[in-house]
């Protein structure tokens, strides 16, 4: 696994960890709204980071439409954040922040994935 790799799996990891204790704070209420842009940029800086990983995977022997796959899944939990405030307002508003949890959840898992492929790659051919 290239250093490239490592280090974008590395980041895909510490912010989706970020992105989860700040989300469910947010949801809880118990920090104030004024960390949403905080969560925001995060979202964003793991996205990028997965789609660096998958170019960077798909340039090292994995499936090309597994990397296209997770850089969509990428796409689309980008987003979908981004406009989540605005589907569904009021009472039924936590349907989508299930949703967006779900999303965020499987895009680290896909980062995840994308590194296990890229692992088993470099001992295949070691």
């Amino acid at each position: 696994m290239s250093m490239t790799a490592t280090v974008a799996q590395w980041v895909v990891r510490i912010t989706g960890m970020l992105l989860l204790i700040l989300g469910l704070l947010l949801w809880t209420s118990d920090v104030p709204r004024s960390l949403i842009p905080v969560h925001m940029l995060l979202g964003v800086i793991m996205v990028l980071a997965l789609w660096l990983l998958a170019a960077t995977a798909s340039t090292q022997g994995v499936p090309i439409g597994m990397a296209a796959g997770i850089a969509v899944l990428g796409l689309i939990t980008l987003a979908f954040g981004l406009v989540q405030t605005s589907l569904l307002p009021g009472g039924t508003h936590w349907i989508i922040q299930v949703v967006h949890l779900i999303l965020g959840m499987a895009t680290v898992g896909s980062g995840e994935m994308l590194g296990g492929r890229l692992r088993r790659l470099r001992l295949a051919t070691a």
